[in-house]
């Protein structure tokens, strides 16, 4: 992995070791706290508290989202497509929360 700060839209990861990503992969998946600027940080404590989100952390969290569920180790009877395809549609914490929920059943878990 580079030590080289990763942009991802207005996002900024720079590798943590203390949140490594267990499994060997070309591009490990970006872990929030590994969120430089501390926006994506502000957008998961909101989601975390279960207060409303705007829409401009909303649209982080799904930027975050994406790029986790791109990389990340998935089960074999998993659908990474229409994992991402659900990204686009949340609108509301309980959607983020059904999409979690389904990453969790697959094996995925970016909180």
């Amino acid at each position: 992995m580079s030590h080289e700060p990763e942009h991802i839209g207005p996002l900024i990861f720079v590798e943590n070791p203390d949140y490594p990503y267990p499994f060997a992969v070309e591009q490990p998946p970006r872990f929030w706290m590994e969120e430089t600027t501390g926006i994506l940080v502000d957008a998961v404590g909101v989601y975390m508290r279960g207060e409303p989100l705007a829409a401009a952390q909303l649209e982080l969290l799904q930027l975050y989202l994406q790029q986790y569920i791109e990389r990340a180790v998935i089960a074999e009877d998993a659908d990474r497509k229409r994992l991402l395809e659900r990204i686009g549609r949340l609108r509301t914490i309980g959607d983020l929360n059904r999409l979690v929920e389904s990453l969790s059943e697959a094996g995925i878990e970016p909180f």
